[in-house]
């Protein structure tokens, strides 16, 4: 009678398991409130990734969300690229960009399940995604760390 018992809980574990990790794939950028200013740059460690802007010589704030750019590795497609930058806006009115940390941290990034990602074209003509709303949450992505 123990078997059945054991297995079920064993079941139970991996289906709790995958969904966690499912879970903690979907990230976006990181609220305005949690971005500090360390060492001269903008910064936030948002669950492993660390997001940084270039270093800063006036002492500000973060005070607003204002976007965020996603390069598509080929042409439009919205399922494998990378979260160019999230734009913020200071309280002196300054737009500041934090990057996150590197590609080694990050297989590829995905929009396939956000619908705030709107299509555009850079100055270059290159296609990219742009999301403007104003909150993160809906500027959200989903990190595939499949290879790790």
């Amino acid at each position: 009678m123990e078997r059945p018992v054991i297995k079920r809980s064993i079941c139970l574990l991996v289906v709790m398991t995958c969904g966690v990790m499912h879970a903690n794939a979907k990230q976006g950028c990181p609220y305005a409130s949690s971005v500090q200013l360390k060492e001269g740059r903008f910064q936030v460690r948002d669950g492993q990734l660390l997001w940084q802007s270039p270093k800063v010589k006036q002492l500000d704030f973060v005070s607003g969300f204002v976007g965020a750019l996603f390069i598509p590795a080929q042409g439009q497609a919205r399922e494998n690229g990378y979260v160019e930058k999230c734009i913020y806006r200071t309280n002196g009115d300054q737009v500041i960009a934090l990057r996150y940390g590197g590609s080694e941290e990050v297989d590829s990034v995905s929009l396939t399940s956000s619908l705030h990602w709107r299509l555009a074209k850079d100055p270059f003509g290159q296609d990219v995604y742009i999301c403007d709303d104003s909150q993160p949450d809906n500027c959200s992505f989903t990190i595939d760390r499949s290879k790790r």
